[in-house]
């Protein structure tokens, strides 16, 4: 009777964890309803904006390679400076197809930046390497470079 009961365990066991990994799978690309400028505000009372400026959508274009016409929404904060590396671009996209394009660009621009820093930019290029967030959920997409891109992941995942 014992045999049995672990077999039946044990049959169960690869089921369930499809169905685990299918739930996980599925909750990523959960599409949030929650207002752009609501998360944008959350965001925004995390960043510390002393080194940084807004951006509109020619900017945008210019690091990105996007355009933000294609989003819903879009918030960019870029270095004052080109000596810096601090920076935070939200997106929300108007469908979850656009997830990838908005990720490859903001890898690209992650390359890029290591690329300008490596070798002189001690601190932008730490920044870069251990202060770095691309957190995509669904319909949005966040990417922050920064002492404080923790704090900004963390109000960014409550907002949405």
């Amino acid at each position: 009777m014992k045999k049995y009961r672990i077999l039946e365990v044990a049959r169960a066991v690869p089921v369930l964890a499809v169905v685990v990994f299918w739930i996980v799978s599925c909750s990523g690309n959960r599409v949030s309803k929650a207002p752009f400028e609501d998360v944008k505000a959350a965001v925004a009372e995390t960043v510390v904006m002393d080194a940084m400026q807004e951006g509109d959508d020619a900017v945008v274009r210019r690091l990105y390679g996007l355009d933000p016409t294609e989003f819903e929404g879009s918030w960019l904060l870029w270095p004052l400076s080109n000596m810096d590396a601090e920076e935070v671009f939200l997106v929300k996209l108007k469908d979850v197809s656009g997830q990838q394009a908005v990720k490859d660009a903001v890898e690209a621009r992650i390359a890029t930046q290591k690329k300008s820093f490596d070798g002189y930019g001690v601190r932008q290029f730490d920044l870069l390497e251990n202060h770095c967030v691309v957190e995509v959920r669904g319909n949005y997409v966040l990417f922050a470079v920064g002492a404080t891109a923790e704090d900004i992941r963390s109000a960014f995942l409550s907002a949405i």
